[in-house]
């Protein structure tokens, strides 16, 4: 396995990647408080009445999620580097780089994976293109699932369909079109800037056809999430399902908002104005501040372990 530095650049790379843990996981901290602020400042306990049962149930999903998230990128930079990545160190790496979210412009998660590319036998260059890629299935997935979703639940829930706008139809089509010329054709003809660029080499598609099947699976953790977030704050069934697709638009719609940090916001008003004609407006409100919630607990759970493995990892090697 190729190393990433020589010997005589491993203490100064070594020190720059602590820096940059220290700074970024600095700034994602800031902003997870400011996320906790904003969601205690929103919420409005005597309009709503929560069933802790399913609070507790809906964070499940995406726990595993982030786990289905990180072998759909431990497959692609397998592709993109024609070469075994260790598990354990590239799922540390990926949920790690999730509490990096919370930066502006999402500048951290990649800036985190780079870091940590020398524990994974590939070079910086490659796991930040590795990021860029995976967006591309990441999205236009997302879009389909979300939109499918709700187009199944009702007709009340796929009116909701309207938040996404016209642009925002016209980036998933394009994002998905990318995404089957990544998985059809042969990186031999993409052009040469193009691989020089990517730091690629070798031969076959960028992308596996699994990864964008475990997004699939990711975007569904997030259904099922949405699911049991509705049924906390008192929904039916019925309404539920109806409801659930918003979970998969609205952190997507949120992710594209590149100024707030993990979509800060955006995705709550998506949540609150899209689930008010199916749950009424104030459980539609509570429903965005307890999904925000859960996924908060999920990201702070994961980074920790994350860094908490690769720190291990890093003294075990030393």
């Amino acid at each position: 396995m190729n190393q990433a530095a020589g010997p005589s650049q491993a203490p100064g790379l070594a020190r720059l990647r602590s820096v940059l843990r220290v700074v970024l996981g600095g700034a994602s901290i800031v902003f997870v408080a400011y996320a906790i602020y904003e969601l205690a400042n929103r919420w409005e306990s005597g309009k709503v009445s929560l069933h802790w049962g399913f609070v507790a149930l809906s964070v499940l999903p995406l726990l595993l999620g982030v786990t289905v998230l990180g072998v759909g990128w431990k497959w692609l930079l397998e592709r993109m580097t024609a070469r075994p990545v260790p598990t354990l160190p590239a799922l540390a790496l990926h949920v790690e780089s999730q509490l990096a979210r919370y930066t502006p412009g999402k500048v951290g998660m990649p800036l985190v994976r780079m870091a940590g590319a020398p524990r994974l036998g590939a070079s910086a260059n490659v796991v930040g293109s590795s990021v860029l890629i995976e967006l591309l299935p990441f999205l236009s997935v997302g879009g389909a699932t979300g939109s499918l979703c709700l187009w199944l639940g009702s007709p009340h829930a796929s009116g909701a369909l309207a938040l996404i706008g016209r642009w925002g139809v016209v980036g998933l089509v394009a994002f998905a079109a990318i995404t089957v010329a990544l998985i059809a054709v042969d990186r031999r003809h993409y052009p040469a800037f193009v691989l020089r660029a990517l730091g690629v080499e070798g031969e076959s598609p960028l992308i596996p056809r699994r990864v964008p099947l475990a997004h699939v699976a990711y975007w569904l953790t997030w259904a099922l999430h949405g699911y049991f977030t509705n049924r906390a704050v008192g929904a039916d069934h019925a309404s539920s399902v109806a409801g659930a697709g918003l979970y998969v638009l609205a952190p997507i719609m949120g992710f594209l908002a590149l100024v707030t940090p993990a979509g800060v916001g955006v995705r709550e008003a998506v949540l609150s104005i899209g689930l008010a004609p199916v749950l009424s407006p104030p459980p539609a409100v509570a429903a965005a501040i307890v999904s925000r919630a859960a996924s908060l607990v999920v990201d702070v759970v994961a980074g920790a372990s994350g860094y908490l493995l690769n720190r291990r990892a890093r003294r075990t090697s030393s």
